[in-house]
């Protein structure tokens, strides 16, 4: 070894890990390690199937503990935070107002490297704008009881710069729950869902609305004129109406949710030509939107009613609806059991709206007796789509439990729990 060769010029060089694998595999690795279980459905998830599908909730939850996830790769080193940015900014959900600043400026800065990188000399590595990747945004901003209503509008109008860096967009929610939006009665301000359309319109699957502030009826036409692919639509359940009145073509729409009387169509089109993939209908017995019932009865197949109150809207869907299949109803304590069904439903799921998960002894009672006396001629399987309810009667009223289980015990179709297991003495 000669004076002027560097110590250890005999050993083989360290090849980094990374570059011993190509980034295609990586992208899959990080893609594993960092997936959430239905947070980028873009179909209805049937709740008959095992295993039953996730509440809304459950998905955010998840997010948030992958985003931990995400969060370790980029700090690696230098190329892992190349190769696994794409999947931090997959999914994004907003749980405070104030990070939607920060996220406008990160996204409208990697907009602007993307646009440099993409004039440079022929050979020089193109640098993909971060927001291109994002599949699903969400806001589920927290209660924040003090937030002054200038304040909320100048959040929300940071959307419009972050909506114009999301061109592959295929998922938005407006999440329900907690605030700080819900007590503040406004519309959306003017020009924030314009860029929704513009910029995310072609590849918009979903759209779920389902607190304050609202989009106005001029606003919900616009935003709909845009979304020619869209698959999920759900409305706000309070304090909306005129929605759909435009009448706008969604050939691809399946699944309508929050619907009410309000959503008539006036458009010239026959309503078969409007929405000719519907199949399926949230609704609320308030006020049932009869003239989708009546216009699209023949094609839907399953209908969830969000809060039984009477027989009324149970004897609409037999009559609109021959081809139904599928019934989920929602009920509030004390149970008012419907004492009759649509004769062509096969699959019944039962939700109990109830507030602190108590279920008195009289209401399982009644729920019981409901079930036994079912006339249902298809019906196969009865299935109680809530953990905590179906697990309180039988973890502490055993009695009323074992009652209702012999009760039940000769029913021609099966009895479920939320896990799809059967019911059995």
């Amino acid at each position: 070894m000669t004076a002027t060769e560097p110590p250890g010029w005999w050993k083989s060089k360290t090849t980094a890990h990374h570059s011993l694998l190509p980034p295609e595999i990586w992208f899959s690795i990080f893609d594993h390690a960092t997936a959430v279980p239905q947070a980028l459905d873009t179909h209805l998830r049937d709740p008959f199937d095992l295993p039953p599908p996730l509440s809304g909730r459950q998905v955010q939850q998840k997010i948030f503990d992958s985003l931990a996830t995400k969060r370790f790769l980029v700090r690696v080193c230098k190329d892992w935070y190349q190769l696994a940015s794409r999947f931090l900014y997959r999914e994004i959900i907003i749980g405070r107002g104030h990070t939607l600043v920060s996220l406008r400026s990160t996204l409208l800065e990697s907009h602007r490297r993307a646009e440099e990188s993409a004039t440079q000399a022929e050979g020089t590595k193109f640098t993909p704008s971060l927001g291109q990747y994002t599949l699903r945004f969400e806001i589920a901003t927290r209660i924040l009881p003090d937030l002054k209503d200038a304040t909320v509008i100048s959040e929300l109008e940071t959307l419009v710069d972050i909506l114009r860096c999301l061109p592959n967009l295929q998922i938005f929610i407006m999440a329900e729950g907690g605030g700080p939006y819900h007590a503040i009665k406004f519309h959306v301000p003017q020009g924030v869902l314009s860029p929704l359309g513009s910029h995310c319109g072609q590849s918009l699957r979903v759209i779920r609305w389902d607190r304050y502030p609202y989009p106005t009826a001029p606003q919900w036409s616009q935003l709909l004129q845009t979304t020619p692919n869209l698959r999920i639509l759900r409305f706000p359940t309070l304090g909306n109406r005129g929605r759909l009145q435009a009448g706008s073509p969604l050939l691809n729409l399946m699944s309508l949710e929050g619907a009410d009387s309000s959503d008539a169509l006036l458009g010239t089109a026959f309503p078969n030509q409007i929405y000719p993939s519907l199949y399926y209908l949230s609704i609320s017995p308030f006020l049932p939107p009869t003239f989708l019932l009546n216009s699209y009865g023949p094609q839907l197949t399953f209908i969830t009613i969000t809060h039984h109150i009477s027989n009324e809207t149970l004897d609409l869907l037999s009559t609109a609806c021959p081809n139904l299949t599928k019934l989920v109803i929602h009920f509030s304590s004390p149970p008012n059991f419907p004492s009759r069904f649509p004769k062509t439903i096969t699959h019944l799921g039962l939700r109990c709206n109830i507030g602190n998960g108590n279920i008195y002894d009289t209401d399982a009672r009644a729920v019981f007796e409901g079930l036994e006396s079912i006339e249902v001629p298809n019906l196969q399987v009865v299935r109680f789509l809530d953990r905590r309810c179906i697990e309180f009667v039988r973890h502490h009223q055993l009695p009323i439990f074992a009652w209702g289980v012999d009760l039940l015990a000769e029913t021609r179709f099966m009895i479920e729990d939320c896990d799809g297991v059967p019911i059995r003495p």
